[in-house]
């Protein structure tokens, strides 16, 4: 897939802010052009209302209106840029003053909405603009009529034409400085994913052992993990390399010895035979040894239980068959719905050699306890041996580090016991056993969700 088109959460985040700000930028711009707009509708349009006598005067020259001399003597309805109109419920025009003759609106009362509440623009048939407003409704003769006050509105619109502009100016420059802080902001932002990007691929090529620790609260948990990750995978690829160091030197070693045993020819041929035979089994051992302790890791991190009863059971009759010359009584003391947090192939591989180290050195009884203690699952396997002395109770677990010399043996299978404790969390030691032998003791966390 070519990556250039895959999605980037940077251009996500910042695509979805830039939208959320021109739509409140828009809403914006709508809601100030509608109150200067209604700001100047009003202020084109206060001086109206107190044109009415002027008007009224003009419908009294008229003949329209009577009796109304008293109360407009004073009043000089000669000259005003106002004009009125008289219009009927058919939206006829029943009488126009001489300002509204001389514009052309003998047919204005058809282009006059139903209603009008407050001051409204309307288009005349001459396509100019006029403001009009509804002074009032009587009726006469059971006829409806409608008197309108008009004022010429091309001084209002080129008014608002000039705030639409203005208002889209400054509208428009503030989205390109909010564009531009946004964009600074989201370098800055984003620079702990650049950083942990870089210190990633650094890790990578070697570079670098793990991540910083100085990463923004929000990304402590992805570094902290990562660098889990980092160690397990650090410690899996040294597993491998020691691994497979230790298998070539070993290796080298047991040729050497073949080879020396080769250019023996004073050896009988059966006994060159066993020994070609003993060192083929010990390089055999030594392969298993090392792909097992190389896998380790990975298993360890597998999550699973085991019932342990069926497979101390099947382990206790295996080694009273190859121990058959020994009378060895294996005491059990555990639930038999007792279940292990290793997965089976883990716990037959520390079971088997604890177990047949025990078989080996006991002489008569062997005790194999489990139970839960607190937050822990402890093991104890015991047996009436000779024991393991004060200063090998360590060294012990270490590869290639033998208690007994006497017998034949590589050292490898406390130490894969070892690892494999380590893997899940546990520690495995050695002490003085209540039957006066060794006491194999493991302790496990006890992961009840698991």
């Amino acid at each position: 897939m070519n990556l250039a088109i895959l999605p980037r959460l940077r251009h996500r985040v910042m695509i979805t802010s830039i939208a959320i700000i021109a739509l409140i930028t828009s809403a914006l711009a709508w809601v100030i052009n509608e109150l200067y707009s209604q700001s100047y509708m009003a202020a084109y349009s206060t001086d109206l209302v107190a044109q009415m006598p002027l008007v009224v005067a003009q419908l009294n020259r008229a003949g329209l209106i009577k009796d109304v001399d008293k109360w407009i003597d004073s009043l000089d309805p000669s000259a005003t840029d106002y004009m009125s109109v008289l219009c009927d419920r058919n939206d006829n025009t029943i009488w126009l003053s001489d300002e509204a003759k001389a514009a052309g609106l003998t047919s204005i009362c058809s282009s006059l909405p139903d209603a009008m509440q407050t001051p409204t623009l309307v288009k005349a048939d001459n396509t100019e603009s006029y403001i009009a407003y509804d002074i009032s409704r009587d009726r006469e003769n059971g006829n409806a009529y409608q008197l309108v006050v008009l004022r010429s509105g091309t001084a209002y619109e080129q008014s608002l034409s000039r705030l639409h502009n203005r208002t889209a100016l400054y509208l428009g420059l503030f989205v390109l400085i909010a564009v531009a802080f946004l964009i600074a902001a989201f370098h800055w932002s984003f620079q702990p994913l650049r950083k942990l990007a870089t210190q990633l691929n650094q890790v990578t090529d070697a570079k670098r052992e793990q991540l910083d620790s100085d990463f923004p609260t929000e990304l402590q948990d992805v570094t902290q993990s990562l660098n889990r990750l980092i160690r397990i995978s650090n410690d899996k690829t040294a597993r491998y390399r020691h691994a497979m160091d230790d298998l070539a030197h070993s290796l080298k070693t047991r040729l050497a010895a073949a080879n020396a045993l080769l250019d023996d020819h004073s050896l009988p041929r059966c006994d060159l035979n066993q020994r070609m035979l003993e060192q083929i089994s010990q390089m055999d051992d030594l392969v298993q040894y090392q792909l097992k302790r190389a896998l380790m890791g990975q298993q360890g991190l597998q999550k699973d239980k085991t019932l342990l009863n069926p497979v101390v059971e099947s382990f206790e009759r295996m080694l009273k068959k190859i121990y058959n010359t020994k009378q060895v009584t294996l005491k059990r003391q555990y639930s038999t719905s007792l279940c292990l947090p290793l997965n089976r192939t883990d716990l037959m591989e520390l079971l088997g050699n604890l177990l047949e180290n025990a078989f080996r050195f006991c002489i008569s009884e062997i005790r194999f306890s489990a139970a839960q203690q607190q937050e822990k699952l402890i093991i104890r396997i015991e047996d009436d041996g000779p024991g393991v002395s004060d200063d090998m109770r360590e060294a012990i677990f270490q590869r290639g580090i033998r208690a007994d010399q006497r017998n034949p043996g590589q050292g490898i299978g406390l130490s894969v016991c070892h690892d494999i404790v380590t893997c899940y969390g546990g520690r495995i030691y050695v002490e003085k056993a209540s039957i006066e032998g060794a006491a194999f003791v493991i302790e496990l966390p006890d992961d009840k969700n698991s």
